[in-house]
Formats: C-alpha cells, structure tokens, sequence
C-alpha cells in the first residue's frame, strides 16, 4: 500500500514471545482467547479515513476500520490490547496481538479471572473467536509453545 510509505513506522514494540510464554509457567490452569478479526475491531479515526480511500468498479471507499496490511497495524493492536488489560497484563493476562492467555495460580481463582477479563473486554468491545477459545485447561499451545504448569516444550 502506498499509505504505508507515506506512514512513519510506530516503534512501539510487540512483547517478547519468550517472556509472554515463561510468565505462564506454573500456573494450575490457562485459559486461552483468540481476539476474532483482531485489526478489523479498531475503527480508523474519522479524518484518517479519507487517507485509506481507494476506487473500484463499483465507486469509491474508505476503510472505517484498521485493515490487515497497514505498516503499523500490529502495534495500534497491541497498544488497543494492552489498555485494555491494563490491570491484568503480568497478574493474570498475557497478550502478544489477538491472542490472549489468561494465567490461572489457583484453580480457585478460575472464575474471578475470566470475569475480570470479560469484563475489560465488553468495556473495550472486543469480540473473540469462540472456535479458538478454551477455558480452564491444565496445558495448552502458545504462540507455538506446549505450556503448562509444569513448564515449557516446543509444539
């Protein structure tokens, strides 16, 4: 795209895989999210619409929400994520773009992290893939990584 040429680059950094994933050690029980269309959820700000307009046969149009592709989509995400779980990242939430990990200590607390995370989630209307979600579990993959509470393995 040409807009991404014209855009400087956003040097707001994406989590470092390994860190995300070593916080998970340890805990009794994970719960992993998959945000649905992550980039199409952040709608463009009004007057930067104009700058994403493109024609085709049909007429002219403008994104009104942030399309896959765009130079610095992968850090506004990340930056939409980590306000939004702002009070969790590190405690009980990890979050490296759309996929999210909830870290359960104790199986106790299974119920008080999902509602605290659904919770920041409605506040910020973010949608989830519910084919991709699973609540609760032991072990499970992340970011390419088997992880549970006994440690880490490569999938």
């Amino acid at each position: 795209m040409s807009l991404n040429k014209a855009c400087p680059k956003d040097p707001f950094p994406l989590p470092r895989i390994d860190l995300v994933v070593d916080s998970t050690a340890g805990c009794e029980l994970l719960s992993f999210l998959d945000a649905y269309s992550g980039y199409y959820q952040i709608a463009m700000k009004e007057s930067d619409q104009l700058a994403t307009s493109f024609i085709t046969p049909f007429g002219s149009f403008c994104f009104v929400s942030m399309p896959f592709g765009f130079k610095n989509a992968g850090a506004t995400y990340q930056r939409c994520m980590l306000l939004c779980f702002v009070d969790q990242v590190g405690r009980n939430v990890e979050v490296y773009i759309d996929d999210i990990v909830i870290k359960t200590k104790e199986s106790e607390g299974l119920i008080a992290d999902l509602e605290e995370t659904f919770a920041n989630l409605r506040r910020f209307r973010i949608k989830l893939n519910p084919k991709k979600c699973v609540f609760g579990v032991p072990k499970g993959k992340l970011l390419g990584f088997m992880v549970s509470e006994r440690g880490i393995k490569a999938n």
